[in-house]
C-alpha cells in the first residue's frame, strides 16, 4: 500500500513538472546551437555570408540531432501521433499540395521584395524563411507539442503553454540578432529587434497552434509559419 502511495506521489509530481522539463530542454537546444555556432565561427572570417551561413548550419545540426533523438521516445512520438502522421497524408493531401505551392511562390518572390537577390540576402532569407519555420515547428508543434500533451490532456492548455514557451524561446536568438546588427554597423540595439519578435512571436504561436489542433499536421505549421514570415518579414 506503502509502495503504491509512492508512486501515484511519483506520477503526480512528474506531471506537475513537464513545463519545467520542456523549459530546461529548450534552453539546452540554445546553448547546444551556440557552441556549435561559436565553434564553426572560429575557423572562418567574420563576415555577413559565413556568419548566417553557420547560423544555417548550426540550426540544422541542433534539429537534426534533436528530431533524431525525439523520435525514439514515445513521450515525444508515441505510436498514435505515428498513425496521425501517415494518415495525414491521405487526409490533408490537397491542403498540403495548396500550400506548398503557395509557400514555394512566396519563397521566390521574396527576394525581390526583400533585398533582392545578391547572395548576402539569400543567405539570410533561407534562415528565417526555410529553416528557422522548419526548426520551430517540428520541435514545437511535433515533438514539444507532444510531451506536453502526454501530461496535459486539454489541448487547449497545450496551445497556450507552447505559445509561451515558442514565444520566450525567440530570446535564444540574442546572438544571431545581435551579430547581424554588428556586422552590418547598425545603429539598433539587439532588445529593439528582439522583444517586437517575441510579442510577434506569441501571436503567432497561436495561430500556428490553431492550425495544429484544426489539422494534426506539423507540415501546415511549417508552411503556415514560412508564409507568415514573408508575408511580415519576421
Amino acid at each position: 500500500m506503502i509502495c503504491l502511495n509512492v508512486k501515484e506521489n511519483a506520477v503526480s509530481l512528474r506531471n506537475k513538472e513537464y513545463i519545467l522539463d520542456s523549459i530546461i530542454l529548450l534552453v539546452i537546444i540554445q546553448i547546444a546551437r551556440v557552441i556549435i555556432k561559436y565553434i564553426l565561427l572560429s575557423q572562418f572570417n567574420f563576415t555577413l555570408e559565413n556568419l548566417n551561413i553557420i547560423n544555417i548550419i548550426s540550426i540544422i545540426i541542433v534539429g537534426v540531432s534533436s528530431a533524431f533523438i525525439f523520435r525514439g521516445n514515445d513521450l515525444f512520438n508515441s505510436a498514435g501521433q505515428r498513425l496521425i502522421k501517415l494518415n495525414n497524408k491521405y487526409t490533408n493531401k490537397k491542403i498540403r499540395l495548396a500550400s506548398g505551392f503557395i509557400g514555394i511562390m512566396g519563397l521566390c518572390i521574396a527576394p525581390y521584395f526583400k533585398g533582392g537577390y545578391l547572395s548576402s540576402n539569400l543567405i539570410i532569407l533561407t534562415l528565417y524563411l526555410i529553416v528557422q519555420p522548419i526548426f520551430e515547428e517540428i520541435l514545437f508543434r511535433e515533438y514539444i507539442w507532444n510531451y506536453i500533451g502526454s501530461f496535459e490532456k486539454d489541448e487547449k492548455k497545450v496551445l497556450i503553454i507552447i505559445s509561451i514557451l515558442s514565444a520566450l524561446f525567440k530570446l535564444g536568438y540574442w546572438d544571431i540578432i545581435s551579430q547581424n546588427l554588428s556586422v552590418i554597423g547598425s545603429s539598433y540595439f539587439t532588445v529593439d529587434i528582439i522583444m517586437p519578435k517575441v510579442f510577434f512571436g506569441l501571436i503567432v504561436a497561436f495561430v500556428l497552434g490553431t492550425i495544429k489542433i484544426k489539422y494534426k499536421d506539423t507540415y501546415l505549421c511549417i508552411f503556415a509559419h514560412s508564409l507568415i514570415n514573408i508575408i511580415f518579414g519576421k
